[in-house]
């Protein structure tokens, strides 16, 4: 932990050491890059920074916390409403950054927590901790009185009631170590049972330095601390493996931040200056100002230090935002260079619109968390013009940065680019954008890759995103199935349609063939009748002759004849048209001409027709085809068949009989 005071001016030296050189010329410290409220950081004002797992920056200043994704600045105001308390921590602000996407900030006494995923501040209801850590290998402390307890595992680790306030919470290798305002340090095992108690310094010494404490982790494996007291400060190591405190540095002033680098060297930002510490050989540098790229010199103003993964410097400062500088910055342009990048998702765009988190979209949210912690995302069909922008933590030469990318959309092959691809889908500050535009519907991926060195792509970091456009309804499988479902009704309306027609057809047919026998019955009683009364002249003809029909019933008949005639060429001259024309209805039709007739009016009119038929063929001028069609019958098979009922032989054999 540490401590900012928040006194009127504050005297700061300088001191940044490009790896493994101890020191760094007057001529190199023009090599700075200033990151302000000009380039969108809420305030010039920074209080503390953290680089997270995919390489971006959180800086805290004295009004939000801002995100810095090697672009822009995203920016969330501190909700002081949002708070938790932790009576146990004295001190400024501390960060740490969980599993879980979530940023916690420790500053005096209060303890926030920010969803990076949504940029919104959450509050635990419940809590009741006194204070609160967070390891290098992500587990989650919570200290309850003189207990610490592991909020995942539960296990508890009973510190020693004499050892005074808990101020660092370090894991390393199969022990934690507990590092207190006494100056002590209890070491567990994972079981939970203390390992040993060592001392830093003599008792005498303990209130001079018991208000704030930092402990970080070297490269060497030892822990180093720089407390803050009364008396001044301290910088001391504590070695694992051989159990013993050495003291590299004391001072009437305030030591501020402590950062280890990868090659044995620390830096530390004191209220007299800024040093730089060689590990391995204790020797010390402390420089006085720091030459800006516009000329002006900085002599204050020095509150934080960060080192990056990739060996870049961060300088935080209080009233001039961030300086950062890299050990490759005095590299001639024209040489590669060779850091690890991560591409970092910066910008979504839907039809040239950057979408936003929560925002409605036709009814639909699309963005529930930032771009760089969105996986997959789904629009509707019409949403299909989309475009993604990546960048990287690369501020040393960012136009060396080389990206490669598939997609599944297009060939699914990598494809290699940069800024001075023919393309120009990387820009001069190393921006990767990628448009994808009238995308069809479906399930599609993209992979991005890069790196500062294009003939290295092993090991990079692939960042990848699934995304979904949704077929429109009618595409869907629903609506298929609602086609088929329609179709198979519509082919078993036309079936059921068809059989009734056939069933109808069927039940006239044997009706017309009944009548027709009738009728020749008919015909031979009636010539039987004759022969009986020319054979026997005493025979009464009263008693054997039909009565005679009415004029009326002739009138009827004839009037019925006729109408069938006048149509007789009109296929769809039915039964319910005749009734029409006669003014009554089918069934009194289908009565009166059975009476009358001994056949109902389907018969009726299929006779005329074929007697019709019959005196066409006598004429012998046309085929039987087109008599079929003059008659008014639908195909000429039909015709055929009918007219071997009515007759007893086929058209063509009509004229022999």
């Amino acid at each position: 932990m540490f401590r900012v005071w928040n006194k009127a001016t504050v005297a700061i030296l300088l001191l940044v050491v490009l790896f493994p050189v101890h020191h760094m010329a007057a001529e190199k410290s023009n090599n700075y890059y200033a990151l302000n409220s000009q380039n969108g950081m809420s305030s010039n004002c920074v209080l503390q920074m953290l680089q997270l797992n995919d390489g971006r920056m959180v800086v805290v200043t004295d009004k939000a916390v801002d995100v810095y994704d090697g672009l822009r600045f995203s920016s969330v105001a501190i909700d002081t409403t949002q708070w938790v308390g932790v009576p146990g921590y004295i001190g400024a602000t501390h960060l740490f950054a969980d599993a879980q996407d979530r940023l916690w900030m420790k500053q005096w006494g209060r303890l926030y927590c920010l969803n990076l995923r949504t940029m919104q501040w959450l509050k635990e209801r419940n809590w009741t901790a006194a204070d609160f850590f967070i390891t290098s290998d992500g587990e989650t402390w919570l200290l309850h009185g003189r207990q610490l307890v592991n909020s995942a595992s539960q296990h508890v680790l009973h510190l020693p009631t004499e050892a005074g306030n808990l101020q660092d919470v370090v894991s390393h290798s199969d022990s934690v170590y507990t590092f207190f305002s006494t100056g002590q340090l209890a070491v567990y095992l994972k079981n939970g049972h203390m390992a040993y108690l060592s001392e830093a310094y003599d008792e005498h010494l303990r209130d001079k330095y018991a208000n704030t404490s930092l402990v970080v982790h070297g490269a060497d494996g030892c822990f180093y601390q720089v407390r803050t007291g009364n008396g001044g400060s301290v910088l001391q190591s504590f070695s694992p493996k051989t159990h013993q405190w050495h003291q590299l540095l004391t001072s009437a002033t305030w030591m501020h931040t402590l950062t280890p680098t990868p090659t044995g060297m620390l830096y530390l930002t004191t209220s007299d200056g800024y040093l730089s510490i060689n590990t391995s050989t204790g020797e010390k540098h402390s420089y006085r100002e720091l030459h800006l790229p516009d000329g002006t010199t900085l002599t204050t103003g020095i509150n934080t230090v960060w080192i990056d993964r990739e060996g870049g410097i961060w300088l935080g400062t209080y009233n001039n935002g961030l300086l950062y500088t890299s050990p490759l910055s005095g590299i001639f342009d024209t040489q590669p260079i060779d850091i690890q990048v991560a591409p970092i998702l910066t910008t979504i765009y839907l039809h040239g619109q950057p979408l936003q988190v929560g925002h409605d979209y036709d009814g639909h949210i699309l963005l529930k968390v930032t771009p760089p912690y969105t996986q997959h995302l789904t629009f509707s069909h019409d949403q299909n013009s989309l475009a993604f922008r990546f960048s990287t933590m690369n501020y040393v030469r960012p136009r060396s940065t080389c990206y490669r990318y598939r997609f599944s959309g297009d060939t699914g092959q990598w494809h290699t680019l940069s800024a001075d691809s023919a393309s120009h889908l990387v820009d001069d500050k190393g921006v990767f954008y990628l448009p994808l535009v009238s995308l069809s519907p479906g399930d599609y991926t993209l992979e991005v890759m890069a790196t500062t060195n294009p003939s290295h792509w092993e090991g990079a970091t692939v960042r990848r995103i699934t995304f979904t456009i949704r077929p429109p309804w009618w595409q869907t499988p629903l609506s298929y199935l609602l086609y088929v479902c329609v179709a198979i009704a519509a082919i078993a309306a036309t079936f059921r349609l068809y059989q009734r027609r056939l069933q109808r057809k069927q039940r006239e047919d044997m009706l017309l063939l009944r009548i027709h026998n009738l009728v020749e019955q008919v015909n031979q009683y009636e010539q039987t009748e004759a022969v009986v009364v020319l054979n026997d002249p005493d025979s009464s003809a009263s008693t054997i002759s039909k009565p005679e029909p009415t004029a009326q019933e002739k009138e009827f008949m004839a009037r019925a004849t006729q109408l069938v005639e006048q149509h007789i060429t009109d296929p769809t001259y039915n039964v319910e048209r005749l009734a029409a024309d006669l003014c009554m209805e089918r069934t009194g039709l289908y009565k009166r001409l059975t009476n009358l007739m001994q056949q109902p009016p389907v018969a009726f009119i299929r006779s005329i027709r074929l007697h019709r038929a019959a005196a066409m063929l006598q004429r012998g001028d046309m085929s039987v085809t087109e008599i079929a069609e003059h008659t008014g019958f639908c195909s000429t098979s039909y015709f055929s068949k009918c007219f071997q009922k009515e007759f007893g032989c086929k058209p063509s054999e009509y004229l022999d009989k």
